[in-house]
Protein backbone atom coordinates (compact mmCIF):
# COMPACT_ATOMS: atom_id res chain seq x y z
CA UNK A 1 0.00 0.00 0.00
CA UNK A 2 2.97 2.31 0.70
CA UNK A 3 4.13 1.96 -2.34
CA UNK A 4 0.96 2.47 -4.05
CA UNK A 5 0.92 5.44 -2.48
CA UNK A 6 4.33 7.17 -3.25
CA UNK A 7 4.06 6.03 -6.79
CA UNK A 8 0.74 7.91 -6.89
CA UNK A 9 2.09 10.65 -5.04
CA UNK A 10 4.86 10.93 -7.66
CA UNK A 11 2.91 10.86 -10.35
CA UNK A 12 0.42 13.85 -8.98
CA UNK A 13 3.56 15.87 -8.69
CA UNK A 14 5.27 15.30 -12.01
CA UNK A 15 1.74 16.06 -13.21
CA UNK A 16 1.56 19.53 -11.44
CA UNK A 17 5.18 20.48 -12.74
CA UNK A 18 4.16 19.45 -16.19
CA UNK A 19 0.75 21.63 -15.94
CA UNK A 20 2.64 25.06 -16.99
CA UNK A 21 2.71 28.12 -15.19
CA UNK A 22 -0.21 30.15 -16.51
CA UNK A 23 -2.78 26.84 -15.51
CA UNK A 24 -1.29 26.66 -12.19
CA UNK A 25 -1.72 30.62 -11.29
CA UNK A 26 -6.03 29.91 -12.71
CA UNK A 27 -5.89 27.41 -9.80
CA UNK A 28 -3.62 29.48 -7.15
CA UNK A 29 -5.65 32.72 -8.04
CA UNK A 30 -9.00 31.06 -7.05
CA UNK A 31 -7.10 29.81 -3.71
CA UNK A 32 -5.56 33.09 -2.99
CA UNK A 33 -8.92 34.91 -2.07
CA UNK A 34 -9.48 32.14 0.77
CA UNK A 35 -5.73 32.18 2.14
CA UNK A 36 -6.08 35.79 1.82
CA UNK A 37 -8.75 35.19 4.45
CA UNK A 38 -6.96 33.12 6.68
CA UNK A 39 -4.16 35.40 7.12
CA UNK A 40 -3.58 38.11 9.56
CA UNK A 41 -4.09 41.32 6.36
CA UNK A 42 -6.37 39.97 3.84
CA UNK A 43 -5.37 42.78 1.75
CA UNK A 44 -1.63 42.88 2.29
CA UNK A 45 -1.95 38.96 1.29
CA UNK A 46 -3.46 39.87 -1.89
CA UNK A 47 -1.43 42.37 -2.88
CA UNK A 48 1.58 40.03 -2.10
CA UNK A 49 -0.63 37.04 -4.40
CA UNK A 50 -1.82 39.41 -7.20
CA UNK A 51 2.33 40.27 -7.67
CA UNK A 52 3.62 37.00 -7.60
CA UNK A 53 0.49 35.45 -10.18
CA UNK A 54 0.98 38.19 -12.98
CA UNK A 55 4.22 36.81 -13.43
CA UNK A 56 3.07 33.18 -14.48
CA UNK A 57 3.47 34.43 -18.22
CA UNK A 58 7.11 35.48 -17.64
CA UNK A 59 7.42 31.72 -16.11
CA UNK A 60 6.91 30.03 -19.45
CA UNK A 61 8.77 32.18 -21.89
CA UNK A 62 11.61 30.24 -23.86
CA UNK A 63 14.55 31.68 -25.33
CA UNK A 64 15.69 30.63 -28.70
CA UNK A 65 19.41 30.75 -29.18
CA UNK A 66 20.98 29.77 -32.21
CA UNK A 67 24.05 27.69 -32.69
CA UNK A 68 26.79 27.68 -34.54
CA UNK A 69 26.24 24.55 -36.80
CA UNK A 70 22.87 25.54 -37.47
CA UNK A 71 21.40 24.00 -33.89
CA UNK A 72 18.72 26.09 -32.20
CA UNK A 73 19.18 25.82 -27.98
CA UNK A 74 15.78 26.83 -26.21
CA UNK A 75 16.53 27.73 -23.04
CA UNK A 76 13.68 27.61 -20.75
CA UNK A 77 12.67 27.46 -16.75
CA UNK A 78 11.42 23.88 -14.88
CA UNK A 79 10.83 23.13 -11.53
CA UNK A 80 13.50 22.50 -8.96
CA UNK A 81 11.27 19.50 -7.28
CA UNK A 82 11.51 19.21 -3.57
CA UNK A 83 10.34 22.32 -1.89
CA UNK A 84 10.57 22.97 2.00
CA UNK A 85 8.72 25.85 2.73
CA UNK A 86 9.47 26.77 6.68
CA UNK A 87 8.96 29.93 8.74
CA UNK A 88 9.91 30.72 12.25
CA UNK A 89 8.03 31.96 15.58
CA UNK A 90 9.32 35.76 14.28
CA UNK A 91 7.68 34.99 10.90
CA UNK A 92 4.75 36.75 9.23
CA UNK A 93 1.90 34.04 8.58
CA UNK A 94 1.89 36.23 4.95
CA UNK A 95 5.33 36.12 3.89
CA UNK A 96 5.15 32.13 4.59
CA UNK A 97 1.91 31.97 2.72
CA UNK A 98 3.41 34.12 -0.17
CA UNK A 99 6.24 31.54 -0.11
CA UNK A 100 3.99 28.64 -0.22
CA UNK A 101 2.16 30.61 -3.41
CA UNK A 102 5.48 31.30 -4.70
CA UNK A 103 6.51 27.45 -4.80
CA UNK A 104 3.41 26.24 -6.02
CA UNK A 105 3.40 28.25 -9.04
CA UNK A 106 6.79 27.52 -9.88
CA UNK A 107 5.50 23.66 -10.01
CA UNK A 108 7.10 22.33 -7.11
CA UNK A 109 6.56 19.60 -4.39
CA UNK A 110 5.89 21.32 -1.14
CA UNK A 111 6.63 20.72 2.48
CA UNK A 112 5.31 23.26 5.01
CA UNK A 113 6.77 23.70 8.28
CA UNK A 114 5.55 26.29 10.69
CA UNK A 115 5.15 24.83 14.12
CA UNK A 116 3.68 27.78 15.76
CA UNK A 117 0.90 28.30 13.37
CA UNK A 118 -0.12 24.40 12.66
CA UNK A 119 -3.73 25.68 12.22
CA UNK A 120 -2.69 27.81 9.70
CA UNK A 121 -0.37 25.68 7.30
CA UNK A 122 -3.81 23.02 7.57
CA UNK A 123 -6.27 25.53 6.55
CA UNK A 124 -3.92 26.88 3.67
CA UNK A 125 -3.46 23.15 2.50
CA UNK A 126 -7.43 22.27 2.62
CA UNK A 127 -7.82 25.39 0.53
CA UNK A 128 -5.66 24.62 -2.02
CA UNK A 129 -7.01 21.07 -2.53
CA UNK A 130 -9.87 22.38 -2.60
CA UNK A 131 -8.90 24.68 -5.30
CA UNK A 132 -7.62 22.22 -7.32
CA UNK A 133 -3.84 22.08 -6.47
CA UNK A 134 -3.25 17.84 -6.65
CA UNK A 135 -3.25 16.45 -3.13
CA UNK A 136 0.10 14.56 -3.45
CA UNK A 137 1.64 18.03 -3.94
CA UNK A 138 1.40 19.05 -0.72
CA UNK A 139 2.57 17.74 2.87
CA UNK A 140 3.29 19.25 6.61
CA UNK A 141 6.06 18.39 8.58
CA UNK A 142 5.81 20.23 11.52
CA UNK A 143 6.14 17.16 13.37
CA UNK A 144 9.57 16.47 12.34
CA UNK A 145 12.99 18.01 13.79
CA UNK A 146 14.46 20.69 11.24
CA UNK A 147 17.76 18.66 11.35
CA UNK A 148 15.85 16.14 9.91
CA UNK A 149 13.83 17.28 7.22
CA UNK A 150 17.41 19.28 5.87
CA UNK A 151 18.23 15.85 5.00
CA UNK A 152 15.44 14.88 2.98
CA UNK A 153 16.57 13.38 -0.06
CA UNK A 154 17.02 15.12 -2.84
CA UNK A 155 15.21 18.86 -0.63
CA UNK A 156 16.07 21.10 -3.62
CA UNK A 157 14.86 24.57 -2.52
CA UNK A 158 14.23 25.92 0.76
CA UNK A 159 12.00 28.87 0.88
CA UNK A 160 12.53 30.48 4.76
CA UNK A 161 11.11 33.31 6.55
CA UNK A 162 12.85 34.83 9.56
CA UNK A 163 15.22 36.83 11.23
CA UNK A 164 18.84 36.82 9.37
CA UNK A 165 20.44 35.26 12.53
CA UNK A 166 17.65 32.28 11.91
CA UNK A 167 18.14 31.85 8.70
CA UNK A 168 22.00 31.97 9.01
CA UNK A 169 21.90 29.31 11.17
CA UNK A 170 19.62 27.05 8.93
CA UNK A 171 22.10 28.40 6.30
CA UNK A 172 24.65 26.51 8.03
CA UNK A 173 22.88 23.50 9.17
CA UNK A 174 22.11 22.95 5.11
CA UNK A 175 26.17 23.38 4.42
CA UNK A 176 26.87 20.50 6.71
CA UNK A 177 23.78 18.34 5.06
CA UNK A 178 25.02 15.63 2.27
CA UNK A 179 23.34 14.94 -1.52
CA UNK A 180 22.74 17.58 -4.15
CA UNK A 181 23.10 21.37 -3.66
CA UNK A 182 19.60 22.92 -1.73
CA UNK A 183 18.99 26.33 -3.15
CA UNK A 184 18.06 28.84 -0.07
CA UNK A 185 15.75 31.28 -1.00
CA UNK A 186 15.48 33.62 2.53
CA UNK A 187 13.23 36.01 2.92
CA UNK A 188 14.11 38.40 6.13
CA UNK A 189 11.54 41.30 6.06
CA UNK A 190 9.48 38.92 7.91
CA UNK A 191 6.96 42.17 7.59
CA UNK A 192 7.16 43.78 4.05
CA UNK A 193 8.29 40.83 1.96
CA UNK A 194 10.37 43.13 -0.36
CA UNK A 195 12.82 40.02 -1.39
CA UNK A 196 9.00 38.55 -2.83
CA UNK A 197 8.76 41.98 -5.12
CA UNK A 198 12.58 41.27 -6.42
CA UNK A 199 12.53 40.68 -10.49
CA UNK A 200 14.30 37.43 -9.92
CA UNK A 201 12.77 35.94 -6.79
CA UNK A 202 10.40 33.43 -8.37
CA UNK A 203 13.18 32.29 -10.60
CA UNK A 204 15.23 31.05 -7.47
CA UNK A 205 12.35 28.41 -7.01
CA UNK A 206 13.00 27.28 -10.90
CA UNK A 207 16.13 25.48 -12.72
CA UNK A 208 17.64 26.32 -16.22
CA UNK A 209 17.32 24.04 -19.17
CA UNK A 210 18.81 23.89 -22.30
CA UNK A 211 17.15 21.86 -25.18
CA UNK A 212 19.09 21.77 -27.86
CA UNK A 213 17.21 20.77 -31.42
CA UNK A 214 19.80 20.00 -34.44
CA UNK A 215 17.48 20.36 -37.99
CA UNK A 216 20.27 20.27 -40.44
CA UNK A 217 23.30 17.67 -40.23
CA UNK A 218 20.22 15.04 -39.49
CA UNK A 219 17.98 16.32 -41.81
CA UNK A 220 14.60 16.38 -39.61
CA UNK A 221 13.91 17.67 -36.01
CA UNK A 222 16.14 15.85 -33.29
CA UNK A 223 16.33 16.40 -29.96
CA UNK A 224 19.95 16.00 -29.26
CA UNK A 225 20.46 16.99 -25.56
CA UNK A 226 18.16 18.22 -22.49
CA UNK A 227 20.54 19.56 -19.81
CA UNK A 228 19.48 21.21 -16.03
CA UNK A 229 21.25 23.99 -14.45
CA UNK A 230 20.92 24.28 -10.89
Amino acid sequence: MNKVFKQDQAQQCEAWAQLGAVKRSIILTEASRKLADISPNGEQAQHLFNHLLSQAEKLEQVMRLEGATGESNDLYLAPRGKAMILATEAANPIAFLGTLVAALLTGNEVFLRYPSYQQLCEEAMAVLNQSGVYAGVMSITNDSELVTLLNISRLAVIGAVGTPQELLQIGKDLSETEGILTQLVAVTDVEGCSEMFQPDYLERFCTERVKTVNTTAIGGNASLIELGMG
